[in-house]
């Protein structure tokens, strides 16, 4: 089980209505953040999401509102790529699974410094 967060532009207060402009990526209970990535726009690197968020509208795919500390927070602590819970468990790596189950495809997916993996194709 995951949950998908957007950036969402126009949210109407009344109706709840918005427009998304952006998927951010998805958390997902034992593994790493995974990020949608755009390199036009150059979102590549969780450095350039953490920085591109500070001013936009976070919210999750059921239509709560995540502060943009929290949000960082969630990434850089729980879903961090080597983060180790209470049970021993190691958060998972996308890229990492995938390039052992040969799914990992160069032309759309790459990790970025801080070892999150990023894919430039749709998912949820």
């Amino acid at each position: 089980m995951g949950t998908n967060y957007y950036v969402v532009k126009n949210k109407c207060e009344c109706c709840k209505r918005f427009d998304e402009e952006y998927h951010i990526g998805k958390s997902s209970v034992g593994w790493a953040f995974s990020f949608q990535g755009y390199r036009w726009n150059k979102l590549i690197s969780w450095s350039a999401w953490k920085e591109f968020l500070k001013y936009q509208y976070i919210m999750d795919e059921y239509g709560e509102e995540m502060k943009y500390k929290e949000f960082c927070e969630m990434v850089e602590i729980y879903k961090a790529p080597g983060f180790i819970r209470d049970n021993g468990h190691t958060n998972l790596v996308h890229n990492t699974e995938c390039r052992k189950d040969g799914f990992f495809d160069a032309a759309y997916d790459w990790d970025d410094e801080e070892g999150y993996s990023f894919t430039s194709k749709d998912f949820s």
